[in-house]
């Protein structure tokens, strides 16, 4: 099971890189996708893999089911207790809207790198 979680987490990655190296956003863009990225991140803070399973797009729910996000908790876990977003950033290519955020932890910081179609549905979740 780990060794599917990671090969899904690696396509999943790769289709972020081949994302990478859009434009930037206006302001509101910006803050209206730095918000929907918090809250996928809460979620997965909180362990709530149902919530974060509804903000999938259809590829996303067939690549990543709930049961597997589980395997996530250990990695989060390990970061110790959320504490802020430190950084974050938002771009735009071929329609997706790229979100790069850092999480600070008390014991280790994440990067969280979270796409968004034009449905507002997360296509790409990638955990740093």
């Amino acid at each position: 099971m780990r060794k599917t979680l990671l090969s899904i987490v690696t396509v999943l990655f790769v289709i972020l890189l081949t994302a990478c190296g859009g434009n930037k956003v206006d302001d509101a863009t910006a803050e209206k996708y730095i918000a929907k990225a918090e809250e996928v991140i809460l979620y997965l803070n909180e362990g709530d893999y149902e919530a974060v399973y509804a903000t999938f797009n259809d590829e996303m729910k067939e690549g990543l089911p709930v049961a597997a996000m589980a395997e996530l908790t250990p990695v989060i876990e390990e970061s110790g207790e959320f504490k802020e977003i430190d950084k974050a950033s938002v771009e735009e290519k071929d329609g997706h809207y790229i979100t790069v955020l850092q999480g600070k932890y008390t014991n280790k910081n994440r990067i969280y790198t979270i796409t968004f179609n034009q449905n507002d549905e997360v296509s790409g979740l990638f955990i740093k």
